[in-house]
């Protein structure tokens, strides 16, 4: 059974609001219903390390925490990174319904996350990272934090998608509960940490 993550409560950043409602709102605007919430569907993946134009939603939600990554690359002494940020990756998956959004992202950072799980042949690794959940209703925006899993291929970049029976993430919305569901595969098994059902409305 998909367990629920603590998104423990705390006081945000005046900035990270603000950045979080142009986020979802971002996310709502000009869309329709998500088609058939509740089917399971790979997660979307983007690499923030040298952004582009579609990456802004993304970096402006977790710039807080890739500022941070990239000061204690800095610290450590690794100036390889002066052009654009340390690695970071994110995923990430989107309901939207008439004038409300959420959207729901993971940050992988060599300095924010931990390993939990890898495969046999250590080419793909299962890590427990930041979540953000943004959640945009039309009038107001509010966000909560947490820890998500994050699917990753090793140095190697051996693609993760190419068997998705093998090794992958996917969300699906529980209309009912009103829950993003999240879940990871690897080895042809769930990966039992990362079976997650994250309420938008949490009581």
């Amino acid at each position: 059974m998909p367990r629920s993550p603590k998104f423990p409560v705390r006081n945000l950043p005046l900035a990270l609001l603000v950045i979080a409602s142009s986020v979802a709102s971002a996310a709502a605007l000009g869309q329709e219903l998500t088609p058939h919430p509740e089917n399971w569907r790979p997660i979307v993946y983007r690499d923030l390390q040298i952004p582009g134009p579609g990456d802004r939603t993304y970096v402006d939600l977790w710039a807080d925490v890739i500022q941070n990554n990239n000061r204690r690359y800095l610290a450590a002494g690794d100036r390889r990174y002066a052009i654009g940020n340390a690695p970071v990756r994110e995923a990430h998956v989107v309901v939207r319904g008439g004038d409300k959004a959420a959207l729901l992202s993971i940050l992988d950072t060599a300095t924010h996350c931990v390993t939990v799980a890898e495969d046999p042949g250590g080419e793909v690794f299962v890590k427990m990272c930041p979540m953000r959940l943004a959640l945009w209703n039309g009038a107001q925006t509010t966000i909560r934090e947490a820890k998500g899993c994050y699917l990753e291929p090793s140095a190697k970049e051996r693609s993760f998608t190419s068997d998705p029976s093998y090794a992958a993430s996917y969300a699906a919305y529980d209309v009912d509960t009103k829950s993003i569901r999240l879940g990871v595969m690897l080895a042809h098994r769930a990966v039992e940490p990362c079976s997650q059902s994250v309420p938008l409305y949490p009581k």
